[in-house]
């Protein structure tokens, strides 16, 4: 029996003789039997009282003995070091009795039962090769946790740690300190793997954390190998390699490489240095390391045309006006978000969304919602809604909705849809073309004319040619679509052709998509027919084995786009892209004169009264919760602005180029230059720094985050409240994807200094964003755990501390687990039961309080029982 708080007993003495002495002076009215019983009942709950508050912890005897094996399988042990630590392992447990109960848990990159304890067990054979496919890594903390966790109820616990104790994840003496508390006993048996051919980077680091442009950054590597070797230490610059340099390492010894490099554009840099051609080496899991560098200065602003020739034009203009447009081709678009974490906004000008991804587009919408980065969106024929972007998820973080209302009194359009669903279409492909139709079907108004016909070796009409007046039945229609047999384009075609030349529409257009090679022939020539009538037709091929060729001359034959979708996901991009810009339902390219509505600050100082006429923009609808200052002629939005999570996003309905601005750029250059740069820093993320500082350490595994606010120019602000948020982004981690960490809490340790701490779980690159009020501040932290190495070193000093804290040894070679000390029980707290019993006795002293109450209710319960019977 233990106690918690022993010094309480002394307190149960003189309670009993108060409470005694209390009793002989009561004025009660008891009799004297019912006065000694409530007496005694009294001084019991106090007994128990006092007890419960002790905390006793009784330890039951234990049932027998169990013992598991943590084996350390990482590659700093090799083959040769895991057939070593077998032996050695199998002899420390010679004299270990036959009814223990034997397990085996493998430590690496992550911890794996080889083996759940049980009687009479012998140690399974070393690991095979596939167990140090996941032995990058040694997290010992991690597999000593599943070693506890495996022991069965009542049992002594010992666990017998087979290695070289040098861990690279992990906190070991953490995870040691818990297995002590739950009575585990830790033997540590050091057993290092041989020293093999090992050229690895130690350490790396840079001069400057933080930079301005234009500064010179040393980026030092420490580089080591076990062997006297040559190669190659390559450097890469934000994925990109920008020096390389021939390297010789002797046995032993570090060598150090040091590379200098001026950024020349504010960005968050990440740096890469990675051996290459060194033969022989046989751990490859440490040939590189990380370095993270943040470079200051004026606002950058990343710039993605759909016309990469003209964006010249904005960049141009914006140059004069001392903002910074980083102009790269959509193909260029970058897909991890740490890419784009170092500009303060993202200008997407006339691109058609089927020019990213969904990588891309996941990317986007984090940089802005969770980032606070800002984002523009400029018009064009390849924009907003016509550009393929309605039902994406970068439509919900716009201004406006996409889907324009139908304003305007129009000549109705038709629109033939003629989807391949043979055999081959079947799964993805044919889900995402019945999407692609319905979300065509859905920009369409009700005096529209649509038909969709679906041909495999045969035409099947899916909705009849007519006015899209039932808009939910042919919703149902068009989903229904279910796979055929063969591929022939023909009848299909030949269908839509007869249904749309008779509809009168002013504008006609006919969509194509197959995933395969049709049979018969004569394509060209009927879409050159079907122009001649005024029906438009475009073809879409879904993935590689479509017969593209043909397709592309159907396509240029009928005055329609050729479209070649390599993903399925892309259809109902493609389809409402094509739908639109032929079908004229959202591009109005007609001259009119921006009107003010509202009071915004990208309009201050700007006289619109004498700004030229704008020669398009696309149709868009606000939303109830944006800002719209400028709006077309006709009332539709052509500026609109609103948050998003952190972020701010704006829309400009026209473009920003020579098709609709053209009399902006000539008549009204000054005002086109004003107008932007006032647009484009409003929507810029907000300087750095200017209220709010953060800065990243990293020591003892733990991350350190260092706040400091300031309360106008020069005075520190205490009591503020911080928002403080982690995001692990990962050094290759697809489409951006963020992983948000627990948030840390940070305290106020001087004078408007605030600081935490996060335990990075996971190599890669950490985004840690601070907000207080307005002002925010982000900053990164690379994050690269020591990699394996096959050294031949044992760290015996940690595997000592281990054994101490838990009560077990280090054993020497040859020397065997001594199971004969008696087992330890298992630990169980008395306090819930003595608190039960103190509940029960209290009842028992209302009992006797209130004796006569008691028999009162009782005879009532009685007579009402015999009146029921």
């Amino acid at each position: 029996m233990t106690w918690d708080e022993p010094w309480l007993l002394a307190l149960i003495p003189p309670t009993l003789v108060a409470l005694a002495w209390f009793a002989r002076g009561s004025v009660q009215p008891l009799r004297a039997r019912r006065r000694r019983w409530l007496t005694i009942v009294r001084m019991a709950l106090a007994v128990l009282a006092i007890v419960a508050l002790a905390g006793p912890t009784l330890t039951l005897p234990a049932r027998a003995h169990a013992l598991v094996v943590v084996a350390d399988h990482s590659h700093s042990q090799g083959a040769d070091g895991m057939a070593r630590a077998h032996a050695a392992a199998t002899a420390a447990l010679g004299d270990v009795p036959r009814a223990t109960r034997i397990g085996v848990v493998s430590a690496g990159d992550e911890p794996a039962v080889r083996l759940v304890p049980e009687a009479g067990a012998s140690l399974p054979p070393p690991a095979a090769a596939g167990t140090q496919d996941g032995g990058a890594q040694s997290d010992l903390a991690a597999a000593l946790r599943v070693a506890c966790g495996l022991f069965p109820p009542h049992s002594a616990r010992r666990v017998l740690l087979v290695g070289d104790g040098v861990e690279t994840r992990g906190d070991l003496m953490a995870a040691a300190r818990e297995a002590a508390a739950a009575g585990v006993v830790i033997d540590c048996l050091p057993v290092a793997g041989a020293v093999r051919p090992d050229a690895r980077v130690a350490a790396m680091r840079t001069s400057h954390v933080r930079a301005h442009e234009g500064a010179a950054i040393a980026i030092v590597a420490d580089l080591e190998s076990s062997y006297a070797a040559s190669g190659r230490v390559r450097l890469f610059e934000n994925g990109v390699e920008v020096d390389a340099r021939a390297l010789t390492l002797a046995a032993g010894e570090i060598a150090t490489a040091t590379f200098r490099r001026t950024p020349t554009q504010r960005n968050l840099y990440t740096y890469r240095v990675e051996l290459d051609g060194f033969a022989g080496d046989e751990v490859r899991s440490n040939d590189e390391g990380l370095a993270l560098v943040e470079v200051r200065g004026r606002p950058i602003l990343l710039y993605i045309d759909g016309e990469p020739d003209e964006a010249h034009v904005l960049a141009d203009a914006m140059a004069q006006e001392g903002i910074d447009l980083v102009v790269r081709p959509p193909e260029a678009m970058p897909r991890e978000l740490r890419e784009l974490a170092g500009y303060d906004g993202i200008i997407l000008s006339d691109l058609p969304a089927a020019a990213l991804d969904d990588e891309a587009f996941a990317a986007l919408r984090a940089y802005v919602e969770q980032l606070g980065g800002g984002f523009l969106m400029i018009g064009g024929p390849n924009a907003f809604g016509a550009g393929g972007w309605y039902r994406t998820p970068i439509e919900d973080i716009l201004p406006v909705k996409l889907k324009a209302p139908d304003t305007e009194e129009r000549a109705p359009t038709a629109l033939m849809l003629v989807v391949d669903r043979s055999g081959s279409m079947d799964g993805q492909k044919l889900q995402m073309c019945k999407e692609a139709a319905a979300a065509t079907a859905e920009l369409l108004e009700a005096k529209d004319f649509l038909g969709v016909v679906a041909f495999d070796s045969s035409a099947h009409w899916v909705v009849p040619m007519g006015r899209l007046g039932d808009r939910s039945g042919a919703l149902s229609r068009i989903r229904a679509i279910d796979c055929g047999g063969g591929t022939n384009i023909q009848p299909g075609m030949e269908a839509g052709r007869d249904a749309i030349r008779g509809v009168a529409a002013r504008r006609r257009h006919m969509i194509v998509m197959t995933d395969g090679i049709s049979q018969g022939g004569g394509y060209e020539a009927m879409a050159a027919t079907l122009r001649a009538q005024g029906v438009t037709v475009s073809t879409v091929a879904v993935g590689a084995d479509a017969d593209g060729a043909l397709l592309a001359r159907m396509a240029a034959s009928g005055g329609g786009k050729f479209h070649l979708a390599r993903d399925p996901r892309q259809l109902p991009r493609v389809f409402t892209q094509d739908a639109m810009t032929h079908l004229g339902k959202l591009v109005r390219e007609q001259p009119f004169a921006p009107r003010q509505v509202e009071r915004h600050i990208m309009l201050t100082g700007i006289d619109l009264a004498s700004a030229p006429q704008l020669l398009g923009y696309v149709r868009t609808h606000r939303r109830a919760a944006a800002q719209v200052p400028l709006v077309t002629d006709v009332g539709d939005p052509l500026l609109a602005h609103w948050r998003f999570g952190l972020g701010k996003v704006t829309a400009f309905t026209g473009d920003c180029k020579g098709r609709w601005s053209s009399l902006w750029l000539g008549a009204w250059q000054a005002g086109y230059q004003q107008f932007w740069a006032q647009v484009l820093r409003e929507v810029a993320r907000p300087p750095q720094g200017r209220a709010i500082d953060l800065r990243l350490g990293e020591e003892d595994g733990r991350a350190r985050i260092v706040v400091d606010v300031l309360d106008g120019a020069a005075a520190f602000k205490d009591g503020a409240e911080i928002a403080c948020e982690v995001f692990h982004v990962g050094v290759s981690s697809p489409g951006g994807a963020m992983r948000p960490l627990a948030p840390p809490l940070l305290e106020q340790t001087g004078p408007g200094r605030y600081v935490g701490a996060f335990a990075p779980d996971r190599a890669g690159v950490y985004l840690v964003r601070a907000q207080s009020g307005a002002d925010i501040a982000t900053a990164g932290l690379v994050h690269q755990p020591g990699g394996e190495s096959a050294t031949g070193r044992v760290d015996r000093r940690l595997l000592e501390r281990i054994a101490a804290i838990t009560g077990g040894r280090v054993l020497a070679e040859g020397e065997r687990v001594a199971m004969h000390d008696e087992p330890r029980g298992a630990a169980v707290p008395l306090r819930t039961a003595l608190t039960i019993a103190l509940l029960l006795l209290f009842l028992v002293d209302l009992v006797i309080r209130r004796w006569e109450n008691c028999l009162g209710v009782w005879e009532r319960l009685r007579g009402s029982a015999a009146r029921g019977g």
